[in-house]
């Protein structure tokens, strides 16, 4: 259920006070608790930002492929973004759009947060982003539907994250708390999905979580165009390459098999639910798909 309660402050971090300080004067920013916010604010999780919109100013940009930025908002000193795992935000865009982004870094880094964004030719919302000069000021909230499966992810134990494109940032998000929480010590297997090997977004993170965990996580990208087409011939990284789509016998082959203990989660375009569980909008699997095809059942799959 929605919450009320005040922001949450984050321990002093000298460095990202000075960053911020570069960038704007914290009395810019719209805060949740203002003292000329005479009303009640709700909030959805333990997430600093509340039910309805508060803008942030753009402190940073950096191209990191052809078609995708990483941003960087500002928070107020020492404050965070605390946002739970698994669990995105909403961004206010022009004429009424609005689109869930999960960030990329760190929920307890005090002063800032960043989003990984994909251009596309006709996205509303991703092309404000990207019009966006340093100093200009953004519109988010977090809403309770906002609030995924959430971690420990009780009782599972095998656990396999099924992604295309910037459907990785929900799940770059899990594997942070994962690989980073002591005492965790499941196996985790990420199959990614994108058409050629320029547009994997995160590559170097995942190589360094990869390398860094060599006998938890297991990475396999999936390059390609079309179902059948060959692996990259030029692949020299840590992590393991497939051609073609994920599909059903990749699954089969990298994927935690079906069992109580078993969680599958996925994210992706919608074409990707349709084919292996469904629409996102319905928690059951869709029959036919491959994911139900194959033994899994409601409580095994997790959609983001």
């Amino acid at each position: 259920s929605t919450e009320v309660r005040t922001a949450r402050r984050a321990p002093h971090c000298p460095m990202w006070s000075r960053l911020a300080c570069c960038y704007r004067s914290v009395s810019t920013l719209a805060t949740p608790n203002a003292e000329d916010d005479k009303s009640t604010l709700e909030y959805a999780s333990s997430c600093w930002l509340p039910t309805t919109w508060v803008e942030v100013p753009l402190v940073a940009k950096h191209e990191v492929s052809h078609d995708a930025t990483k941003y960087t908002f500002g928070l107020p000193a020492n404050v965070s973004l605390n946002l739970p795992t698994c669990a995105c935000i909403l961004l206010k865009g022009p004429d009424d759009a609005v689109r869930p982004y999960t960030p990329i870094s760190d929920s307890e880094r005090p002063g800032s947060f960043d989003l990984l964004v994909k251009r596309y030719p006709n996205g509303a919302a991703s092309q404000y982003l990207h019009s966006r000069a340093i100093g200009d000021k953004v519109a988010f909230k977090h809403v309770k539907g906002n609030v995924k499966i959430q971690y420990p992810f009780k009782g599972k134990q095998n656990l396999t994250l099924l992604a295309a494109g910037t459907g990785i940032t929900p799940m770059y998000q899990a594997l942070r708390k994962l690989m980073n929480t002591p005492g965790d010590s499941r196996k985790v297997t990420l199959i990614y999905g994108n058409k050629s090997v320029a547009d994997i977004l995160l590559l170097p993170e995942l190589e360094a979580m990869a390398e860094a965990n060599p006998d938890r996580l297991t990475v396999v990208h999936v390059i390609g165009t079309s179902p059948t087409d060959p692996p990259p011939d030029d692949w020299d990284h840590v992590a393991q390459v497939a051609g073609g789509w994920i599909d059903e016998d990749k699954i089969k082959k990298y994927a935690a098999p079906p069992a109580e203990d078993s969680l599958i989660f996925v994210c992706g375009l919608p074409g990707m639910y349709a084919a292996l569980c469904g629409p996102r909008s319905e928690p059951e699997l869709a029959e036919g798909s491959v994911l139900q095809r194959l033994g899994y059942t409601r409580g095994m799959v997790a959609k983001m």
